[in-house]
């Protein structure tokens, strides 16, 4: 018989991996703290069609904030100067939403082991 669990997060376990690798790795370390953040964000968005009001809310928070900065793939393209003003602003986005994130990263991987099937 089929679970009555409604919940978006049972259709797609490969998504809740993901999400708990990109929550781990955030409470982990700052290193490619955005495409982690925008990983999640993306997350939220696929589960929810859209992160607003949900564990993901952080993520797309920061996310708009930072939208200006450059991820790890295009860094090699920009200047110095403009890599030490980025890398500034971005170690105090981190500290300034660093309760908000360990909260938010926290929440989603109790939620998605609770959720995961047994393997």
């Amino acid at each position: 018989m089929e679970s009555k669990l409604k919940s978006p997060f049972t259709r797609e376990h490969l998504m809740s991996e993901e999400a708990i690798k990109l929550a781990k790795k955030l409470l982990e370390s700052d290193d490619n703290y955005l495409d982690n953040v925008i990983g999640l964000w993306r997350i939220g968005n696929r589960q929810y069609e859209q992160c607003w009001d949900t564990e993901f809310h952080i993520f797309g928070v920061i996310e708009s904030d930072t939208d200006h900065l450059p991820l790890k793939h295009v860094r090699e393209n920009c200047s110095a100067e403009f890599l030490a003003q980025s890398d500034k602003e971005l170690a105090e986005t981190i500290e300034f939403y660093k309760a908000d994130v360990v909260s938010a990263c926290n929440k989603i991987i109790e939620l998605f082991k609770v959720l995961q099937p047994n393997d």
